[in-house]
């Protein structure tokens, strides 16, 4: 009785949460390519002030029944004031430069409060763009509410502009890590994922002759570097490619740079999976492929035939969560088995529950936070004939969180 009024408290939040995600957002497309050109619950407001759409607000108190809130000292900046009996949380969002990803980190984060079965106060500021008249407007309407806890999910060059600007608040960036930010604030913590780990991961399973394609993104960009910073000797082919959905015959076949190489994939799923294919079709005879983060999501199974990905190595910093959060998440429209960044604003909010707001409450996540940085223990994985499983264990035997893709 209890779990199915639990379920029923979950669709009630997310029904009256799914007229705010109606606002059409942009394309959604990674978030490391992109560049810049008393209330209760969850609202959205614009960069004026104005909602979105008119919502009744969503209070948790309704629905849910949690435990008393204790004070405790806070370990990074003084947030004695933040401590009552709700959790008051702000998310920032510019949901011109993020497109769909406002409303994948907000539904992760509400996600991961509805599990706590706590009080909280949730609102969504939208600042449209990373520009800092923008910024320093949707910040003036969040210190206006009293709000000390921020998360707002934005790229490098938007974070620094909102260090520039905010010195009070905690405030969490789970898109960006501290490596890419030029002076981190004491107030500010970072979620995004560590590329180069990954790549040095990556790198104890090529062989000494390496290839590297990649499309023209500024993430692309980056991997790349980063392989060339660590065996820029052993790299004998590099590659962009303009248009990965057109045919690549010129390009691989009978090309002998790509015998028995190591093929760093640095491009998205749909990409990869593409080339991945053409490399089978015509019968190149490489030694593997590796990829980081970016192709771990199950549209690879879909995408391409086993064959395609026997020799395909991932990077994954994604570990496994409890269940039950996995389904609320999927319920209101967000993946944190798959989607780094809905995960790491899940790890994030964990951290800064626990850390700031609840006392006594264990961890969810196993991240550490180590000098302002969420910490990801950063797995090898393959890609079996229906699940990813580790590098170096039998592919009957998956990893429990990697359940078979249906």
């Amino acid at each position: 009785m209890k779990t199915l009024f639990f379920l029923l408290c979950v669709c009630m939040v997310w029904l009256q949460a799914e007229a705010l995600y109606k606002v059409t957002p942009s394309q959604m497309v990674l978030m490391d390519s992109l560049s810049d050109d008393e209330t209760q619950g969850l609202v959205v407001h614009d960069r004026n002030g104005s909602a979105d759409v008119e919502e009744e607000v969503i209070s948790a108190d309704e629905y849910l029944s949690g435990g008393d809130v204790v004070e405790e000292e806070a370990p990074l900046v003084d947030l004695s004031g933040i401590r009552s009996d709700k959790s008051r949380i702000a998310l920032l969002v510019p949901r011109k430069v993020i497109g769909g990803y406002a409303n994948s980190v907000a539904n992760a984060i509400l996600a991961y409060l509805i599990h706590q079965e706590g009080h909280f106060i949730f609102e969504v500021f939208d600042s449209r763009t990373q520009n800092p008249d923008d910024l320093k407007l949707a910040l003036g309407k969040i210190h206006q509410k009293g709000y000390r806890l921020i998360i707002a999910p934005l790229t490098p060059k938007g974070a620094n502009t909102l260090a520039s600007l905010e010195h009070d608040a905690l405030v969490y960036v789970p898109t960006v890590n501290s490596v890419d930010i030029q002076s981190p604030a004491d107030n500010f913590l970072f979620g995004g994922i560590d590329y180069q780990m990954q790549i040095d991961a990556l790198l104890q399973y090529a062989n000494d002759k390496i290839v590297i394609f990649g499309d023209k993104s500024a993430l692309a960009k980056r991997l790349s570097d980063y392989i060339r910073q660590k065996r820029l000797e052993e790299i004998v082919y590099a590659k962009q490619l303009k248009n990965p959905k057109a045919s690549l015959e010129y390009l691989l076949k009978k090309n002998r740079r790509l015998k028995d190489a190591s093929i760093f994939l640095n491009m998205p799923v749909v990409s990869s999976s593409l080339l991945a294919a053409q490399l089978t079709r015509y019968k190149v005879p490489y030694y593997n492929l590796l990829s980081t983060q970016v192709n771990y999501s199950p549209l690879l199974f879909t995408l391409t035939q086993y064959p395609d990905r026997k020799k395909l190595y991932i990077a994954n910093a994604i570990s496994e969560a409890p269940f039950v959060l996995q389904d609320i998440n999927q319920v209101i429209g967000s993946d944190i088995r798959f989607n780094w960044i809905d995960y790491a604003a899940s790890s994030g909010i964990d951290y800064i529950y626990t850390t700031y707001i609840a006392d006594g409450k264990a961890r969810i996540f196993p991240e550490e936070m180590i000098s302002q940085q969420l910490y990801y223990d950063t797995r090898i994985m393959r890609a079996g004939e229906g699940s990813f499983y580790p590098a170096g264990l039998p592919e009957a035997m998956p990893s429990v969180s990697e359940a078979p893709v249906r």
